[in-house]
């Protein structure tokens, strides 16, 4: 058979496998992630050998590294990398930082040269950003505190990932000159990272307007997938990582205006990408290799979830408030991700890394993906079952009480801090009553804490960040947001938990007034009602006055 057409067959046989085991998964209540990793493993030349060839196994793993770390490259924001905040980023750092160097020191006393230690350090430091949002999401997890802050550590293991792939392609280059390694590779991945800029800037919005994207919704797709296989190949022509390549289109293509076009476009398709990454996984896996050093392996793998848990939780720690939450956050990000599948492949081709090590490489990631569905969707009932038994029981509930601020009382909480909130809290202040915010935007939150606030950063539509504000025990809430929908929600989970807790709220449209009064609000600022009152009475005014309409803008307080 034509090679082509072999490879096609291949796909279809992995892809039809994962669809079975992955229905089986989702019946029995495990993760559909589990049945692509266990489908690949199936059908590879390690089990039932349905896909034989080596080459073949390659090319869907490159392809599925590729397009997945494109999706993730796209989906990838600087915006919401800034508004996590300096502390949280500064933690994050600190945790990629520190697992390199762990890795390193512990290879190193197995007998590896510092170089493949340095390396390994390097494929063990990152996380698996797909599998981890994904189950974050399902669960509505992506608002709770361990949620933000191991999505801060994944965000900044995504950056990482640029001078990560340098630094182990520098390592595997040989043994010539190495200043002149270094700067050729340097100069080639800034090479291809000014081309992809300079076509995101000045092609794509030449190529693409507002009216031609309306006519035709086809356009922004394949203007994406176009710039991901085209990187990728660039990449592997220049000679550094092809994934390199698609995740740098992705990021380039973030920060343009058809950028959220082309993630709503994409989305359907990183489903395919997830599935064809996950099954390149299992492929890659020697089952018989696995069962030789099953010891081995599942030592590894323990000992890779337990230390990257550990640092990460102490990392975080003197940043985010609450031990439990730093400890969920770490056991969530456990994993060795599929970046590190890059770093590896460079490592093993350029002679770095020996097949056996490659092998166990893969062999410990398979066996963290599979348990990564388990530990991130229970980490924060793991957190407290590790917390309770290794921290003195006083010390972690003042930890606990401090980072829920529980020991408010008869507080009022304003909810949303834009202008109407911050002038809210103001008043509030000024009667001398204890005011705590609640805001998702750590910018906003910021500005709360240093005028004197008590904060939380989080979503109020979630029941435990209004539980962790100290609901039951606060005077009142000020609702200060505009969004109704959100409204609705907040409102109805306020009167559920707190029924007798009054609350004044902002409503944007007055349709919504009666809805909300239904809902449990007690006290509606409606603005529709109020501006049209206030127009009205500033025009009888100036008629009072007789006095001629001017060119200065009056702005009514």
């Amino acid at each position: 058979m034509d090679a082509s057409w072999s490879l096609i067959l291949d796909l279809a046989i992995s892809l039809g496998t994962a669809v079975i085991l992955g229905v089986l998964c989702e019946k029995v209540g495990i993760s559909s992630v589990v049945g692509y990793l266990i489908a690949g493993v199936a059908v590879g030349p390690g089990a039932l050998g349905l896909v034989k060839s080596g080459e073949a196994v390659r090319a869907i793993a490159e392809i599925g590294v590729a397009l997945l770390l494109f999706t993730i490259g796209l989906e990838f924001s600087f915006q919401r990398l800034r508004r996590m905040g300096g502390r949280v980023l500064l933690g994050a750092t600190l945790a990629v930082c520190a697992t390199v160097t762990v890795g390193m020191i512990v290879a190193i006393a197995a007998g590896l040269s510092w170089q493949a230690s340095l390396g390994l350090g390097m494929v063990v430091s990152l996380s698996s950003t797909a599998m981890v949002l994904r189950i974050l999401k399902d669960r509505n997890d992506l608002d709770a505190k361990h949620g933000r802050t191991a999505l801060a550590v994944l965000l900044v293991q995504d950056v990482a990932v640029v001078p990560l792939v340098l630094g182990m392609t520098f390592l595997s280059s040989g043994d010539g000159n190495i200043l002149a390694d270094l700067g050729l590779t340097l100069t080639r991945a800034l090479a291809l990272v000014s081309g992809l800029f300079a076509f995101a800037v000045f092609v794509v919005p030449r190529l693409l307007d507002a009216r031609l994207v309306a006519r035709n919704r086809e356009l922004p797709i394949l203007l994406a997938i176009t710039s991901c296989v085209g990187a990728t190949f660039v990449a592997h022509v220049i000679g550094i990582s092809p994934a390199l390549g698609a995740f740098a289109a992705g990021l380039m293509l973030a920060e343009t205006r058809f950028a959220d076009q082309m993630r709503a476009d994409v989305l359907p398709l990183r489903t395919l990408f997830l599935t064809v990454f996950f099954v390149s996984v299992g492929l890659l896996a020697d089952v018989g290799w696995i069962a030789d050093n099953i010891l081995l392996v599942l030592g590894v793998s323990m000992l890779v979830i337990i230390a990257k848990s550990a640092i990460t939780f102490f990392m975080v720690r003197p940043f985010v408030p609450g031990i439990i939450e730093c400890l969920a956050t770490g056991i969530a990000v456990s994993q060795i991700g599929e970046f590190s599948f890059v770093l590896a492949t460079i490592g093993v081709e350029g002679g770095l890394f020996s097949d056996s090590l490659f092998q166990l490489i893969v062999s410990t990631s398979l066996i963290t993906f599979l348990a990564t569905p388990f530990l991130t969707a229970h980490a924060l009932p793991i957190a407290r079952f590790v917390a309770i038994k290794l921290v003195p029981t006083k010390k972690l509930a003042q930890a606990e009480r401090s980072s829920r601020n529980v020991s408010l009382a008869d507080h009022v909480i304003v909810i949303g801090f834009g202008e109407a909130g911050q002038v809210a809290a103001e008043v509030v202040a000024h009667a001398e009553l204890d005011v705590l915010v609640i805001d998702i935007s750590p910018a906003l939150v910021q500005m709360a804490r240093t005028r004197g606030y008590h904060v939380l950063l989080g979503d109020a539509t979630q029941s435990e960040i209004l539980e962790h504000a100290g609901l039951h025990a606060a005077d009142s809430v000020i609702l200060a947001i505009p969004d109704p929908n959100a409204s609705r929600i907040i409102i109805s989970q306020c009167k559920v938990m707190a029924p007798d807790v009054p609350i004044v709220a902002r409503v944007r449209y007055h349709v919504t007034c009666a809805e909300l009064t239904v809902l449990g609000a007690d006290i509606l600022i409606d603005e529709e009602l109020r501006v049209g009152q206030h127009l009205g009475e500033s025009m009888l005014e100036h008629r009072a006055m007789r006095q001629p309409l001017t060119d200065e803008l009056h702005i009514l307080r």
